[in-house]
């Protein structure tokens, strides 16, 4: 393959889910929780070729990414080994298999503790010229939907560009019209991937429900619905508002509003780091007894909330 200009590679650990999203905000506008109890650390590399994104990383627990991704880029997620078992949408994402998501489309994606994805987000001005001008086709016919291309060889083909700008080596390769070059590239292999695997059509309903359950659980962090709500505001029976659960999210209803909470009750402790009582932010999120609050808090993150402020205030 040819040379792209590069703007360094820059690799960076992060320790709350917080600075992670952060991190990703221009690419995709999603809340990140953790599904495994315990102190995190996210690993995060990245570098710009023109005005393409090449990013790639791993967490030590098992993440959740639920929102909508950007309008302005046109994403693909080669799935290598140390991918394998992931899921998006749902969908449990094999060995061999590309990701291709659309602009703006939703986001429901279970990244196992572990696991490593990479990806490329090609902007999408460039991705429509490119897919009228070299392969003739209408950009609205390839990303209309997400799907997923199976085809070992390219998937690993793609994979090595993606790890080769990431790497260190990489670093101060130049050639012009580097944008171009990639996404020219990285189009044409996905172009000759043919199988095609479509979201099933059950797919739909299922976001539906969760959607809106989720709607009402965020209005209500202090005063979490309870399954009859959730049933009645989403029109689903009980079986399946849990199916559609544990399909996209990997949680049941009530293990996400908890876990949406404990995440909220941390947000607010970094946001008020200087305020004394930490109970009263469980209180207001409607954790009656602190604690509780505190123990349950300590299993997911590691550290109980007064660490969380503690740390908080020395490092400002």
């Amino acid at each position: 393959m040819g040379e792209y200009l590069l703007d360094g590679v820059n690799r960076i650990h992060y320790q709350s889910v917080e600075q992670f999203r952060e991190a990703l905000g221009h690419i995709w506008n999603v809340e990140v929780t953790q599904s495994d109890p315990g102190p995190i650390e996210i690993v995060l590399s990245a570098t710009c070729v023109g005005d393409c994104l090449v990013y790639g990383g791993s967490a030590n627990r098992t993440l959740l990414c639920s929102g909508q991704r950007s309008d302005d880029f046109w994403t693909i997620s080669p799935i290598t080994h140390s991918g394998t078992g992931s899921r998006y949408r749902g969908q449990q994402l094999d060995e061999g298999e590309i990701l291709l998501l659309n602009p703006g489309g939703d986001v429901y994606q279970q990244v196992a503790a572990g696991h490593r994805q990479d990806a490329v987000s090609i902007p999408v001005a460039l991705a429509e010229r490119i897919l009228q001008a070299e392969h003739q086709t209408s950009a609205e016919d390839v990303w209309k939907r997400w799907c997923v291309r199976s085809d070992p060889r390219i998937t690993a083909h793609v994979a090595r560009i993606a790890q080769m700008l990431l790497s260190e080596s990489s670093a101060g390769h130049a050639r012009t019209r580097a944008s171009v070059d990639l996404a020219g590239k990285i189009i044409a292999l996905v172009q000759e991937a043919r199988q095609v695997r479509h979201a099933p059509s059950s797919l739909a309903q299922r976001r539906r429900i969760v959607g809106r359950a989720e709607a009402l659980i965020r209005s209500r962090l202090d005063n979490p619905p309870s399954v009859i709500e959730l049933c009645e505001a989403t029109h689903a029976s009980r079986r399946l508002l849990f199916y559609a659960f544990r399909e996209l999210l990997g949680r049941s209803p009530y293990a996400h509003a908890k876990v949406l909470r404990l995440h909220a009750a941390r947000r607010r402790i970094l946001a008020r780091r200087n305020e004394r009582c930490v109970q009263q932010i469980g209180f207001d999120l409607g954790f009656w007894h602190s604690g509780q609050f505190a123990i349950d808090y300590a299993r997911l993150f590691g550290e109980s909330p007064s660490k969380t402020r503690l740390d908080t205030q020395q490092k400002s």
